[in-house]
């Protein structure tokens, strides 16, 4: 597979660890600010440094080589790639539906506490799922790749 010169070629490991990184900075933040009282705002800056931290990790991992494998067309990589593709796919979907779930019973958790919802929590909510989306399958491509390579 030839790689376009504007991606970046981080290590499986390096990409992996940035991809958890991402996550759980994205996560975090989300549901910190999901049950945040307003009456602590150090932590409520805390909770946006998360975000914008996880973010930045994301647009990282989005411009690596795993993640170009990743989002690559099917001629454009080779058959041992494409499987692993499909694998990271799979772990993509799965991790979409945890995040569905848990976003479920943290609503749920959330009236029987008396948390009002503003939509702010909801908005947090989507981007966090829609960056996840993007940057599972480079991660899971790194961990398969990692494993395959014994690092």
């Amino acid at each position: 597979m030839k790689l376009p010169s504007h991606y970046f070629r981080f290590s499986a490991q390096t990409t992996l660890r940035l991809s958890r990184i991402a996550i759980v900075a994205l996560w975090g933040g989300c549901f910190g600010k999901f049950f945040l009282q307003t009456d602590r705002p150090g932590l409520l800056v805390l909770l946006r440094v998360c975000l914008v931290v996880g973010t930045i990790l994301s647009i990282l991992l989005f411009m690596s080589a795993h993640s170009f494998v990743g989002s690559a067309f099917d001629y454009h990589i080779y058959e041992r790639e494409l499987t692993l593709r499909n694998r990271a796919y799979f772990e993509t979907i799965q991790c979409v539906m945890i995040g569905l779930i848990a976003h479920f019973f943290g609503i749920e958790i959330a009236e029987h506490q008396g948390i009002s919802l503003v939509p702010n929590v909801y908005q947090n909510f989507g981007l966090c799922l829609f960056i996840t989306t993007l940057i599972v399958p480079a991660g899971g491509l790194a961990r398969l790749d990692a494993a395959d390579s014994g690092e």
